[in-house]
């Protein structure tokens, strides 16, 4: 019984190994899997919409950071330092 079960079970398998190759069953795989990723995480950001924004949010900071830092470095000036700029520069 055990043998014809597992008889079965290797021509199932062979079949398909010879209908779509081992290429064919690797991307059928990942394609499963990149789609169930996609669906979590679609499932997240509806369950958590803060989150989604959140992290969007400090991604953007990240990217414009240096500009960020520069204007806030020129807002914080002194109007001394101003002036010490436009003489020496």
């Amino acid at each position: 019984m055990a043998k014809a079960a597992f008889d079965s079970r290797y021509r199932a398998i062979r079949a398909d190994m010879e209908e779509r190759g081992i290429a064919g069953r690797i991307i059928d795989e990942t394609i499963e899997k990149a789609v169930g990723i996609v669906d979590e995480a679609v499932e997240v950001a509806e369950e958590h919409p803060a989150l989604v924004g959140g992290t969007l949010a400090a991604l953007m900071l990240w990217i414009f950071r240096n500009p960020l830092i520069a204007w806030i470095g020129s807002v914080l000036r002194t109007d001394g330092d101003k002036e010490e700029e436009i003489e020496h520069g």
